[in-house]
């Protein structure tokens, strides 16, 4: 297959160059990422001022494109400069920390998948808790299974938002299809300087989440595997309101 691999957090993080170091043993990839992090960017796109690309010598002779914008662009330039790369696929990660949850509004990763939905790819998001280059191999190798098994039996524009367990990955429970919980942050502004703050804050521990959601189902080890929409109508209060 033909595989488009970006991520948020940088063309240089280690999750990304596993990744691509095992799906291109089996696929054929178009690598091109930010230059820098750009985790919490969401579905931000550069509008207005020039995107700089550039070509990096990511592993070994592996060739790969950094770009100065946000994720969203990187899967943009992907589809709309190299057009003769016909994508089977498009696959974000590996990321370095988990998007579950509510937190997928603000994730660059989630994003990326997304937006390869409009252009109608099959999309995974990949992330995990490990930081570790042996996290990230093995994680990698279990992600190459997953699209494996989840391809094949997909449609256009589906989106799969896939979370690793903070475990070994010996340790593993298994694999869940799973709906979204909620993540909640003691969110707090701390003055770093004179008018300069910073966001900061810790997850907070709560029982508003059903028991079979992302979440709960990576806390018991298990890898949980989210089917996701961008359309975020409420069909419900629509069927239900008649106040006009």
């Amino acid at each position: 297959m033909k595989i488009i691999l970006s991520n948020d957090d940088g063309i240089y993080s280690n999750g990304l160059i596993e990744l691509a170091k095992c799906l291109s043993k089996k696929h054929e990839l178009l690598v091109i990422a930010p230059e820098s992090n750009r985790s919490a960017s969401a579905h931000s796109m550069t509008v207005g001022k020039p995107i700089k690309i550039n070509k990096v010598n990511l592993f070994d002779d592996f060739m790969a494109y950094s770009i100065s914008g946000t994720p969203v662009d990187c899967v943009k330039m992907a589809k709309l400069m190299f057009k003769d790369f016909k994508s089977d696929l498009v696959v974000a990660g590996i990321n370095k920390g988990h998007n579950l949850g509510s937190d997928i509004l603000y994730s660059g990763t989630l994003s990326i998948a997304c937006e390869a939905s409009f252009f109608g790819d099959v999309a995974f998001a990949f992330s995990c808790f490990g930081l570790c280059e042996s996290d990230f191999k093995n994680y990698s190798i279990l992600a190459s299974d997953i699209i494996d098994k989840l391809y094949p039996v997909s449609n256009k524009g589906d989106i799969f938002n896939v979370n690793f367990p903070d475990c070994d990955c010996k340790e593993i429970s298994g694999v869940k299809m799973t709906g979204l919980g909620k993540q909640l942050y003691t969110d707090r502004y701390e003055k770093v300087g004179d008018d300069t703050y910073k966001l900061v804050g810790e997850l907070i521990s709560h029982y508003d989440n059903p028991v079979d959601c992302d979440v709960e189902w990576v806390k018991k080890g298990f890898v949980s595997v989210t089917p996701i929409l961008y359309n975020k109508t409420d069909y419900i209060r629509i069927k239900n309101q008649n106040v006009f």
